[in-house]
Formats: structure tokens, sequence, C-alpha cells
């Protein structure tokens, strides 16, 4: 007696030859649209937004890119730190595909706006806590200088780090110095010292030895510091202005002797 086919054996090969199929289907798609990528969209413009420091061809050579480089496997990310290290007075850097062949680059410049001193030598360095060039003393005395304290282990691009000793660690002494950009308050402050443990000293325009704790509401210190300047405080007054009494409104104004 002859054995009866199963009539289902030719789909059931059918249907795993099928389920094989799919996954190569799959990978060669795949495949199809990498080449495709690789074969366009490359590189053939490069612009730069934002430069006033820095000539656009300075930033493009730091960012490694160059044209014929494919613009959507671009690591964007890469880019970015290459020129934040290698171009001290970038802070921000964001670099966009512009299809079908352009690369934009958008940078933030920066600016000193105090310095600190390591082995003799000063580093100039922004609100942020970033470290733009090493200068010499005369050079230095034109921002705030920081005193009583020194920049461990400086580098160009490399960001401020205080010794733990220290009574202010570097973030808090950039929220001081951010909170007095926002201010615009550089212009009138000569240097800051550290050197005491338990209070900070600030020299201001020339005329005013300001006194705050470590730990005080900086923004609220600096808020009230422009206004006895300003509204209370005459033109020819000079002396120290007291803000560490446990009263954060309390301010205590101590005339220079005359002789």
């Amino acid at each position: 007696m002859p054995k009866k086919r199963n009539p289902n054996r030719r789909r059931r090969r059918r249907g795993g030859l099928g389920r094989l199929l799919r996954p190569l289907s799959l990978l060669l798609t795949a495949v199809a649209v990498v080449a495709a990528l690789t074969l366009f969209f490359k590189v053939e413009e490069i612009t730069v937004i934002g430069a006033s420091r820095y000539q656009a061809e300075e930033i493009i050579a730091a960012s490694g890119v160059e044209v014929g480089d494919n613009l959507i496997l671009l690591n964007r990310y890469q880019v970015s730190q290459r020129i934040y290290s290698s171009l001290p007075y970038i802070t921000d850097v964001s670099p966009k595909p512009k299809f079908p062949s352009t690369l934009v680059i958008e940078v933030t410049e920066t600016r000193p706006v105090a310095a600190v001193e390591s082995a003799g030598a000063w580093w100039l360095v922004n609100s942020g806590g970033k470290l733009l060039e090493m200068v010499d003393a005369p050079a230095a005395a034109d921002y705030l200088t920081v005193i009583g304290v020194q920049a461990m282990e400086p580098s160009v691009s490399g960001r401020l780090k205080l010794p733990e000793e220290s009574p202010m660690t570097a973030g808090r002494l950039c929220e001081l110095l951010e909170a007095m950009e926002k201010r615009t308050m550089f212009a009138w402050a000569d240097s800051l010292d550290l050197s005491d443990p338990e209070t900070l000293i600030l020299n201001y325009d020339g005329r005013f030895r300001v006194e705050m704790h470590y730990d005080a509401n900086l923004p609220f210190k600096l808020d009230s510091l422009l206004s006895v300047v300003t509204d209370y405080l005459e033109p020819n007054e000079r002396g120290t202005i007291r803000m560490t009494m446990s009263d954060d409104n309390q301010v205590n104004f101590i005339p220079e002797k005359t002789s």
C-alpha cells in the first residue's frame, strides 16, 4: 500500500525557508542603506557661526572635519570636544548638519574675568572655571586677582582646581564669579583674598574692603553691596563694608581713618 503524501510537508519547508530569508533580506537592506549613506551626504562646505576671536579656518582645523567626510556618520560629540580642548576661548560648540552637504559649526566664545596664581605664574579663568591661558603679573592685574590660594595642575582648556584645604571650593568660587559677571562688577573688582579661613575679602572700587562668609548667600550679598555703594555711600568715602553678621540684611560700614 503506497504511503500517503503529507500535503503540509511542502508548506512547512517553504515556511522554514521564508523564515531564513527574512533576516537575510533585512541585513541586505541595512547594508544597502549604509552604502547609500556612505556614497551620498558628503561634506562639501563647513560654515562657522559665532566666532570673533578665532578665524573660521582655525575652528575648522581644530574640528578635525574634512571635505569628503560623511555628514551623517560624523561623531558630533568628538567634533565639539576637539574644538573645546584646542581653542580655550570657546566654551560651547554645536555642530549641525545642513543637508545635503554642509556642516554648520556654531560656537560661543568666552572672556577671562579673573586671574589665579600657580607656582609663580598667573592663569586667566572665565566665570565657569575654564582656564584660558597663562600670563605674567602685569597682565593678570587687568583682572580680578584671586590671592591666598594656588591653582592645582593648571593647563590650557582645563578646569580650575583648588587644594582641598582651601576655604573655598573651585565650584563655589565659580558661583561667585558668575554672580559678579551677571551684575557687571568686574570693572570695579580689584582682588579677592581667600587667605582667611573664615572670611573672604573682596577689594572693591579701590575704596572698599568687603567682608563676607564663604557660606553666605553670595548673590544676595552682592546685591546688598551694590545697593550700599550706590545709594548710601558718598563717592569719596573709603573703608570696610562688613557683611558677616548673623542677620543677612545687616551691613556695617567702618570708615577708613584719616590722619
